[in-house]
């Protein structure tokens, strides 16, 4: 249990017995209380310690408690301090408007009830503690203001170094690919004669090298670009954003016949440009791995998560409410090669592959920046699938 820090209550009487007094009636471990005997020495304490509550005499020498309040209202640390006065004297109400027009928030006459001051000096103590919890509170709030800046200016920083690092990637490194690329074609065309098979044969291998590490690059500024562009987050329409992929993706090889079912209506919140490169990499994947069946099917649609869990349960009962709560799950499906669920968790990491290039190009980048996009949407992403079954990649929004 947290014992809480003693506050400061300053008590002020020329009279030592009604200090006494007061000590005796207030005497409790959460309380420190200081003592004067006169307005100077009360304000000399003033100057070294903040108090929760004042109490306050009024017919003290030289220097009286409404003078003394006077001063203590003057002083800016002190000005809002709850000063309660307390007298055997000046019950009239000229006496008592005196007191509260000097700043009092009350005016207590002798003799004291014990119970009722207890009470009202805890009133004030709970005030004073609340407010120094909301100071405190508000220098974390401000210190923290303070650390995001700064690693917003850190964060700035970083993005800047990256951008200048892609626009080197981008001209820098392109570059002598290309002379490398354009060198091994002129050999190939003009200088064929020279070269036996192998030798030919080299440097097609130099020229699909050269290809395969710009598409490499062009992946990895893709990657950058979604990490870094602002989100302007609206309704999309998933299903029409999924019909003009699947028929962008039949129009590059329409001689392959897929079947395609795409769910009506489905819409969610999110950035469109980014949600469309989402469904490019999911259905771009679905048809690259379907390329070796004869019949093959891509489906894009949405479902509960609960309705989700049933389907794993394998049985046909109806969850309870509480059991999941109703977020819409989007997938994409299809009957292609599958994995092993023993590597899922490598899917999305960057340049982590479960086929190899011979099998099926790509430069294991896409799933990826899928994996940043749906996360930059507070959303999650994952796959179940089977060797030679197909696959099925989920996604959620928030």
């Amino acid at each position: 249990m947290n014992i809480p820090e003693p506050v400061n209550i300053l008590l002020a009487d020329d009279r030592p017995e009604n200090l006494l007094a007061l000590e005796t009636i207030l005497g409790d471990p959460e309380y420190n209380l200081v003592k004067a005997n006169s307005g100077r020495e009360a304000l000399r304490h003033l100057l070294q310690h903040d108090f929760a509550v004042i109490l306050l005499d009024v017919q003290m020498p030289e220097m009286d408690g409404f003078e003394t309040a006077e001063l203590i209202r003057q002083r800016e640390r002190s000005q809002h301090t709850p000063i309660i006065f307390i007298t055997a004297i000046g019950k009239s109400e000229e006496f008592v408007y005196k007191g509260y027009l000097t700043g009092a928030v009350d005016y207590i006459i002798k003799p004291v009830v014990p119970e009722i001051l207890r009470a009202k000096v805890s009133v004030f103590v709970d005030l004073y503690r609340m407010r120094q919890q909301v100071q405190r509170q508000a220098e974390q709030l401000a210190l923290a203001n303070r650390e995001l800046e700064r690693r917003a200016a850190e964060l700035e920083t970083v993005n800047n170094e990256l951008e200048a690092f892609s626009y080197s990637v981008s001209h820098d490194l392109r570059a002598p690919l290309r002379s490398i690329d354009s060198f091994s074609q002129i050999l190939l065309e003009e200088h064929a004669g020279k070269l036996d098979a192998d030798g030919q044969d080299c440097l097609r291998r130099v020229r699909a090298a050269t290809e395969r590490m710009g598409q490499l690059i062009d992946d990895l500024l893709r990657l950058s670009r979604v990490t870094q562009a602002e989100m302007h987050l609206e309704t999309v329409d998933l299903s029409a954003l999924a019909h003009s992929v699947a028929a962008e993706l039949q129009g590059r090889e329409p001689q392959r016949q897929v079947e395609f079912t795409i769910a009506p209506g489905v819409t969610a919140q999110g950035d469109a440009r980014l949600l469309q490169v989402v469904l490019e990499n999911l259905m771009g994947n679905a048809w690259k791995f379907t390329a070796k069946q004869e019949k093959a099917r891509i489906e894009f649609g949405v479902l509960q998560e609960r309705d989700l869990e049933t389907r794993r349960r394998g049985d046909a009962e109806t969850l309870p409410l509480t059991a999941s709560p109703l977020l819409p799950v989007y997938f994409v499906r299809d009957n292609g090669a599958g994995f092993d669920m023993a590597y899922a968790d490598k899917l999305f990491g960057a340049f982590q592959r479960l086929h190899s290039p011979s099998e099926f190009p790509g430069t294991g980048i896409g799933l990826a920046t899928v994996s940043r996009i749906i996360h930059r949407h507070g959303g999650r992403v994952w796959a179940e699938g089977e060797v030679e079954k197909g696959a099925t990649f989920y996604f959620t929004l928030t």
